[in-house]
């Protein structure tokens, strides 16, 4: 999903990671000075180009995360109200807590050290598994290309 927004526009990503734009109002006085809110007569400025732009991006991203859910999820994400807090509710659903995250990746190191091929089993096979444990060990956030070579001598 990160990469197809990124595609959509390079900001669209930017507010799924650090929320939506929040507008800040402010009034113009008769004078034309500007005011905070609440202050005597006042009229609205004008949105800006940069205002509307963000609140474009913020609508985009919205959208596609909305429409990337799945049938049986949307009803957890119905009520969300930024592209921000629908992403960290399926980031949640998928992924868990932290402790579970840590757990996983504790768990997939375990498998990762412990690594041998089996007796019997074929290089190709051997290459399968050690291969899903590198996938593992990606997805929960290591950095495993440094140890890909040094690794691969379990197989051997």
């Amino acid at each position: 999903m990160e990469m197809y927004l990124k595609k959509i526009g390079r900001d669209v990503w930017r507010f799924v990671e650090e929320g939506p734009h929040v507008p800040i109002l402010t009034h113009i006085q008769a004078d034309g000075a500007q005011a905070g809110l609440g202050g005597g007569q006042a009229a609205m400025n004008r949105p800006t180009k940069d205002y509307l732009d963000k609140m474009e991006n913020d609508a985009i991203a919205f959208y596609e995360i909305s429409c990337g859910v799945a049938p049986d999820n949307f009803d957890i994400t119905i009520n969300c109200k930024s592209a921000k807090e629908i992403w960290d509710v399926l980031k949640y659903l998928y992924q868990g807590s932290e402790q579970a995250q840590d757990k996983k990746l504790t768990t997939t190191l375990n498998e990762f050290n412990n690594f041998k091929a089996l007796p019997g089993e074929s290089l190709d096979d051997s290459f399968k598994r050690f291969n899903l444990i590198i996938t593992k060990l990606s997805n929960a956030g290591t950095r495993t290309s440094g140890t890909r070579i040094n690794c691969a001598e379990r197989l051997f």
